[in-house]
């Protein structure tokens, strides 16, 4: 009863053609495997020698020519360059916002009142699933650790699967923090870009596992960062899928290995010296600093030959320099004493970004008293504190 409709309709259809001088082709378009009905799509139709942008288009289903579902039908005298017998058109689905389409189909026109072109599936797009981001510590799960100074391996891993089988192609990923977006510009605090992730095209059936893995900077931005997949078939249709995790705070800071004093006199002041902190993490930083000569806690700056120099005699200044020459008392009332404690400083040293190298001076010297000869040698602790200071 159907097939009696359908020729009843085609030939009606080849009657209209005969008396207003038209030719018509129709076809079927089959429902995509992923349930999206092929009514209200658009075909479009061309003559390849003219190009696509010459064309004559039709709505598949009730709401179109054919006034069938699956069904459309197009006049191909209607193109610009009116169809002839012999020529091979083409016809496809277009993509009209819903990420479906189908691939090329041909047909050669005959001499007949109408033409019946092959059968199209509507072709779905690629399906992206269990999308993970992580770094290499997977406990906790979806948080991420940066290596100060380094940069750690994270890696947005995902499903993909073709409803009709065909393979996975150009797989990429974006993985950005929640003050950028997909589309903004690649920067090394906010936004990452992989365009040519690793496709397991044998992972299982018509699945593949894609990996798409980022070098990510110790001074990323810390917070919650997004990671979008996506890929496409044979035929340019896109899936995508996100995930999200979060950059954990990274306390980090780097100084040269050795301050030197030099030689110093008896009951005098070294000359000053210069000691840059950099700022190997994520977000701000003051200082915390204390020392010893030996131990922790021994109340010494340094050990000497003869003699040692107290925990007070070595002193410090974060935010400016005193060059030259000093007294005792200009010693003691422009620089701060070390101490054996761990003391926070405030610094205000902000984290690296693509204009700041976050680096910044601080300046040192030593007294020594004139039981204190030979060679001293101790420690100070440098640390990163994200405390307030004083």
């Amino acid at each position: 009863m159907k097939k009696l409709f359908l020729f009843a309709f085609v030939f009606l259809a080849f009657c209209v053609a005969e008396v207003s001088a038209a030719h018509y082709l129709v076809g079927r378009v089959n429902n995509s495997l992923d349930g999206v009905l092929a009514d209200g799509h658009v075909v479009v139709v061309w003559n390849p020698t003219y190009g696509i942008s010459e064309n004559v288009t039709d709505t598949i289903g009730p709401s179109g020519n054919s006034g069938t579902s699956n069904y459309y039908m197009v006049d191909c005298e209607a193109l610009a360059h009116s169809c002839v017998v012999g020529d091979t058109l083409y016809a496809k689905v277009l993509n009209t916002g819903d990420n479906h389409n189908s691939e090329n189909v041909s047909v050669n026109v005959t001499g007949a009142g109408y033409d019946v072109i092959s059968s199209v599936l509507l072709n779905s797009p690629i399906n992206v699933s269990s999308v993970l981001v992580d770094d290499s510590i997977l406990t906790p799960l979806n948080q991420i650790d940066l290596v100060a100074a380094s940069k750690r391996k994270v890696t947005c891993t995902s499903v993909m699967e073709d409803p009709e089988g065909g393979p996975v192609l150009n797989a990429s990923a974006r993985f950005f923090s929640s003050g950028s977006s997909y589309g903004s510009v690649d920067d090394n605090s906010t936004h990452y870009t992989n365009s040519s992730c690793f496709v397991n095209s044998s992972y299982s059936g018509n699945t593949s596992l894609v990996n798409c893995t980022f070098e990510v900077f110790y001074y990323a931005n810390s917070g919650n960062w997004t990671c979008l997949t996506s890929a496409q078939d044979n035929l340019s249709m896109r899936g995508n899928s996100t995930d999200g995790t979060f950059i954990n705070s990274l306390l980090s800071v780097g100084v040269q290995s050795k301050i030197d004093f030099g030689s110093v006199g008896t009951e005098s002041v070294s000359n000053e010296k210069i000691v840059n902190v950099t700022n190997y993490g994520n977000v701000a930083i003051n200082l915390s600093l204390y020392g010893y000569g030996q131990n922790p806690g021994d109340g010494l700056a340094m050990n000497c030959t003869t003699g040692n120099v107290t925990i007070g005699d070595e002193r410090y200044n974060l935010t400016s320099s005193n060059p030259g020459l000093i007294t005792g008392p200009q010693f003691d009332s422009n620089y701060q004493n070390l101490t054996g404690l761990y003391t926070v400083r405030k610094f205000d040293l902000n984290k690296k970004n693509n204009s700041f190298n976050a680096t910044k001076p601080t300046y040192w010297r030593i007294k020594l008293h004139p039981v204190v000869t030979g060679n001293c040698s101790g420690s100070v602790v440098f640390g990163a504190s994200s405390q307030g200071g004083v």
